[in-house]
This record gives structure tokens, sequence and C-alpha cells, in this order.
């Protein structure tokens, strides 16, 4: 009884030091948001030096903080370590900062590479998994950007595109590969390298160029994954996600194909098609029972759960299209959807819940068929079809048992339900996003059900639940009571679902709480600087309350060396790295803007928001077109600008790419050379088309602004200063 007793009460401990670890990773994560929105919204009481020096004081803070957790609480080897994190991504809104104050470019791939190369080291030197993730994140975010810029658009072959898609592909799979043999020791790494793999070598397959190529390669891939995974490598998720690939790839060519030769013939034969590969699904399957040594082996296994989703997923979409299309084009006449409707209860629901013994691939293809003839037909039928679909839904629900068909009729009968409330006069979005999340949040507490569906509740509740904080209310009250409902939700939710131990559940409910924070930053509603300071308060709330839980915790913690304390005179060195890589930003820019020469441009604004940045106005100028010249994207040029009417310069007519000019030279005592990229189209870009705004002035700034005023340095690089409405 009483050693009972002390593993309960050892438990009950573990429990509470989760919590108080948990506590104060929200505290930081709700301070990191608060600097972010607060950097964002570009707040004109400070000047350029303040600005730097608050986001220094910031990151050397975080790293003050890092070590003095690591020497003076042996016990907080969590807290070091995430104040540690916490500092390499203030990193990030430092540089982020700089590039507002001296308008480089928005979202600019060279801001994520500076981001990187620190982080990296931290990852190389220190192992610890978050610094991997935000490497690899930080990585892909360059490229990405670098690839589609968000202030220009760069014209690219589809050959580049090509040969792009199959290098990151395969970047990604040799990091696959060292992070499956543990040359890499990353989990979170395998798994997001599988994922970019597949979805890089999936986009290389619709690339139109060099024929049938691109397909018959993503195929061949396909296939030898699929094999890998089922038998060399057996791994279930891997197969399915394989598996699911493949079938999106095969639906995604039918459209194509249905788009290009839409006819009765066509959608005939790929209705024979969807069923012979139904028939031969099973017919392979049965083989495979019968001459199999060990039918329950693990691979056994895999071959027909990933060809099950293989084969459901292509054969019920190509044959529910297929149906309707050619009955569409047989009848031509409103009453098919009543056709289709009956067709989808009486043809494909019934034989699925009356033959208990059906081969569970036809089974569920037939559910499959049925849910979508029957979620189209009575979403357009008038009158009260959609309540009958949707109490078939609740039979099947309790006819048949199976995990994947309740997934299938709890997806059905949510969209149903939500389309044909949404689409009532009588009822407003709020009250069915309400109906929603109080239905899957039910259903997520019963015990009974099994923890998938539960989980999938969790997900339909809490996304009902964010959809509801985007809409927008005519009183402010409403909509803070909203927002706040949410965060405090979910945050209840993530306590819960660590006390209970649900590590996927809180998952879930974690990256709801995160996407919250996300989603509130292009929330117009009320200003970043309002929500920078609420996220403040709320993040000292989150300390003060975990430390408090933690003085009540009688811990008997083990001591474990934080990060900081294994290699601190590497980690310094980096640190002095980030302070020299802002220093040098600050430093060759405030010398442009001091030496070099000053030149109005006449330009044509537009205004987005940057990703990390803020407000600003994205500029074109007369001088980015070089009129009568093809030049080719990618290109580094170097441009005359000549001084024209009223002290304006423009395009002289003269460029100079890889040492060799345009056409002869003379310089005139006017001239100014700036430096510049081509990016297609005789289109140039020269690193000064973003300018920085506070929040909510990008609208005023771009009715009035007609003039911007640049520095050009003596190398030819340029900073934007003003803009000027004459």
């Amino acid at each position: 009884m009483e050693i009972h007793e002390s593993k309960s009460e050892g438990m009950v401990v573990q429990m509470e030091q989760r919590g108080v670890q948990t506590g104060y990773f929200l505290a930081i994560s709700l301070l990191l948001s608060a600097l972010f929105y607060f950097f964002a919204s570009n707040w004109p009481m400070l000047d350029r030096w303040e600005k730097i020096g608050v986001s220094v004081t910031v990151l050397v803070l975080f790293y003050l903080s890092s070590y003095v957790t690591s020497v003076l609480l042996k016990r907080h080897a969590f807290l070091s370590n995430w104040l540690l994190v916490a500092g390499g991504l203030a990193f990030g809104l430092c540089v982020a900062l700089l590039g507002q104050i001296y308008n480089s470019h928005a979202d600019s791939y060279m801001l994520f590479v500076v981001w990187l190369i620190p982080n990296l080291l931290f990852a190389i030197f220190t192992r610890y998994q978050p610094f991997y993730v935000i490497s690899y994140v930080l990585a892909h975010l360059a490229l990405i950007f670098f690839l589609e810029p968000t202030v220009v658009h760069v014209l690219r072959e589809s050959e580049w595109w090509y040969m792009i898609f199959w290098l990151v592909a395969l970047g990604n799979m040799v990091l696959f590969w060292l992070t499956s043999t543990r040359k890499l020791p990353s989990q979170p790494i395998y798994y997001l390298s599988f994922l970019v793999f597949s979805v890089s070598l999936f986009i290389s397959s619709f690339v139109e160029v060099y024929d049938a190529l691109p397909e018959i390669l993503y195929l061949l891939v396909g296939a030898v994954l699929f094999v890998t995974f089922l038998k060399w490598l057996p791994n279930r998720g891997l197969l399915i996600a394989t598996a699911s690939m493949l079938s999106l790839f095969l639906l995604a060519k039918f459209f194509w194909y249905m788009l290009e030769y839409y006819s009765e013939g066509f959608f005939l034969v790929a209705l024979l098609a969807a069923a012979g590969l139904v028939w031969g699904a099973v017919v392979g399957i049965n083989w495979l029972r019968k001459e199999s040594a060990h039918q329950k082996s693990k691979w056994v296994q895999f071959f027909q759960e990933a060809f099950t989703v293989l084969v459901t997923t292509i054969a019920a979409f190509i044959g529910a299209i297929s149906l309707t299309g050619l009955l569409v084009l047989v009848f031509d006449d409103e009453s098919v959807l009543y056709f289709i409707f009956f067709l989808s209860l009486l043809g494909f629901l019934a034989p699925a819940l009356l033959l208990p013994k059906m081969n569970a691939t036809v089974r569920y293809t037939l559910l499959t068929i049925g849910y979508l003839l029957g979620i189209g037909s009575s979403l357009f039928l008038e009158g009260y079809y959609w309540v009958v679909f949707l109490a078939v839904l609740l039979y099947v629900w309790k006819a048949v048992a199976g995990i994947p068909a309740r997934l299938l009729t709890q997806l059905a009968f949510l969209l149903v339900l939500y389309f044909k409330l949404t689409n009532n006069m009588f009822m407003q979005d709020t009250t069915v996003l309400l109906i929603l999340f109080v239905f899957q949040m039910g259903m997520y507490y019963v015990r009974s059900l099994p923890t998938v569906l539960r989980n999938s509740s969790l997900v339909y509740g809490l996304l009902s639940l964010l959809a509801l904080t985007e809409l927008h209310f005519e009183s402010f009250a409403v909509n803070l009571l909203i927002q706040a409902g949410f965060f405090v939700f979910t945050t209840y939710l993530l306590y819960q679902t660590l006390h209970r131990k649900s590590k996927s559940a809180f998952g879930i409910v974690l990256a709801f709480w995160f996407a919250f924070l996300l989603m509130k930053y292009y929330d117009l509603l009320w200003s970043l600087l309002h929500k920078s300071l609420s996220l403040l308060l709320l993040s000292i709330v989150f300390f003060l309350v975990s430390y408090w839980l933690e003085r009540r915790v009688q811990s008997d913690t083990p001591i474990v060396s934080p990060v900081f304390a294994k290699r601190p005179l590497i980690l310094l060195m980096i640190m002095l790295l980030q302070l020299v890589l802002a220093g040098y930003q600050v430093y060759s820019s405030e010398t442009i803007l001091s030496q070099g020469t000053s030149v109005k441009l006449k330009l044509a604004p537009v205004d987005p928001r940057s990703l990390l940045q803020g407000d600003y106005v994205r500029l074109n100028y007369d001088i980015s077109t070089l009129a009568d010249e093809e030049l080719p994207s990618g290109e580094k040029v170097r441009v005359v600008l000549r001084k024209q009417e009223q002290n304006v310069y423009g395009y002289s007519g003269y460029y100079e790419k890889a040492g060799v000019w345009n056409k002869p030279y003379t310089a005139d005592p006017s001239d100014v050379v700036i430096n510049g990229k081509t990016v297609g189209w005789g289109q140039v870009e020269y690193g000064i088309e973003s300018y920085f705004v506070p929040e909510g002035t990008g609208l005023e700034v771009q009715e009035n602004a007609k003039f911007a005023t640049i520095r050009v340095g003596a190398k030819g690089d340029a900073l934007l200063e003003s803009l000027s409405s004459e």
C-alpha cells in the first residue's frame, strides 16, 4: 500500500513538473511573439538608433539569461536551453528589424541566410534538436524566397524549375538517409526531409518539360519507395504516405486529362478503369494471402493497408467523378441530381452495409464513392434530402465500426452539416461554427471512442473555434471575447492533455495554439502594437504562474547539464558572430547613407505586409524597365542613371553586363551607376523595392508618394532613403 501511494505521489510530482516546464515554454513563446509584433509595428516613436539598441539589447538579454540560468539554476537545464533557442530566434528578429530600418528587401532570402548561419553553427556544436529544426526551416525559407521573391516576380524557364525541384528532392533525400542511418540523429528532420522530398518530387512531375519524362520518373521513384518501405525497410507510416502521394498524382492526372478530353467516352473508359483497378487490387491481395507463408507478417499487413488507401482513393474519386460526368452528359436534366442522390444510397452505401463479408478494399471504395456522390448531390438539392443523408451517415457510423470508415463518415457528416447550415438564411456563420465546435468537442470527451476518432474530433472542434476567431463583429468587445476565449480554452487544453499524458492530443492543441498567434499577425481589427503589449502581459503572467507552481512542487529533479555549460566558449564565439553580422549590416548601410550619391526617382507603389518586418510599400520605378532590352533573368547588371527634368534621374540607355557595355558609353558628369539584377521581361530589381512604414499608414503613403530618394554608394549598392509627393 505504501509503495502504491509513493508511486502515485511520484506521478503527481512528475506531472506538476511537466506543467511548470510547459508554463515556462509558453511564456517564452509569448515573449518572442510580443517582440515579433512590436518590431513589425514599426513604432514611429523610436528612431533608427533606438530600434537598433532595443534589438541588440533583447538579443544579449536572452543569451545572458540562458547563461545565468545554467549557472544558478542547476535543475532548470530546460529553461536555459529554451532561452538559448529564444536568443537564436531573436537574432532573426534583429536582422529583420535592420532590414526594416534600412528598407532592404521585404522577406529577402539574405535575411534567412544570415539568420541561418549562427543557428546552423549552434546545431552543429550543441546537437540540440530545436536548432536542427530551426536551421532546416530557415534553409528552406531562404531557398523559397530566393526562387520566388515577394517584391518582384522573376521569370524562369521550365527546365530551370524542374532542375530546382529535383535538387531540393535529392538534398532532402540525403538528409533522410543520414537521419534514417543515425548518422544525423534527428527524428524531426527524418520526417521533415521525407515530407519535403515527397512534395518537391510531386510538384516536379507537373512541370511541362521533356514530354512525359517527369511523370515517368515520378512513378518510377514512387514505385521504388513503395517497395522500400514495404519490404526492405518496413515502415507503415511512410508506406501509407507514399501510397497517398501516388494516389494524389494519379488523381491530379485524371483531372488534367478530364479537362482536355471531356466526353462520354472518356468517362466510360475511366469508370471501367476504376472498376478494373479495384478488381486487380482484390486479386492481388488474395494471391498474396495464399502465396505468403507468413500471412501475419508486418510487410503483408503494410501492403494491404497501403493498397487499400491507394486503391480506395484513386478508384473512388475517379469512379464518382466519372459516373457524375457521364450521367450529366447523358441526361442533361436537373433530375439527374435526384438519381445521383438515390444511387449513392442504394447503389453504393447499401451494398457496403448489407454484405458483411465483402472485401475490405471493395467496401471502402463503395463507401467513399457513395459519400462523394451523396455529399455532392445533397448540397445542391432543395428540401431535406441532406437530412436523410445525415441520418444514413449516422447509421453507417453505428453499423461499421472500422476506424477508416468512421473517419470517412465523420468528415462527410461535418461537410454536409456545415455547408447546409451556412446556406440557411436563418442561421449565421457564428452559430454554425459554435454548433460544430460543441458537437466535436463533445465527441472528443467521449472516453469510449478510439484515440484516433477522439483526436479527429479535437481537430475539427478547434478548427471550428479558430475559424470563429477570423469572423469580424461590429462590437470590439465581442471580438476581444472570442479571441481571448480561444486562447484561454486552448491553454486549458494544453495542460489537460499534458495531465492525461496524451502526446498526440497535446501536439494537436499546441499546433492550434501557435497557429492562432501567427494568424493574429494579419488580423487588422487591432494594431500590432496593442497585440504586442497584450502578449507581453500574458508572457509575464505565465512566467509568474509557472514560478508560483514551481515553488509549490517538491522537486527532486536530477541535475542535467544544460547546452550552455557544455561548450560555453564556442557558443560565446557564435553569439559574437551574430553581433558582428548585425554590426556589419549597420556599418555598410550607414556608410551608403552618409557617403552615397543622392538620387531622385519616379515611382508607382503597392501596399502589402511582410512576413517578418511589418507593413511596407512595394515600389516600382521607371528605371525598373530597360526599354527595348531583352535580358535573361538572374543576370547582374550595372545601369547608368542620368539626371533629367526636375532633377529626377532616369535610365540613360546604357548598362554594363559581365564587363561589357550594351553600346559605346561616354560618361556624363551627372551619371550615377547602380547595381541591379535582371528578373526577365526587360525588368531589373535594385534592392530598393520595399519601403517600410508604421502600421496602418501604407494606404496614405501609396496615395501620396510620387518620388523616391535613394543613396547610391561608390560600389553601386543602393539604399532607399525616403519617399515624397514632389
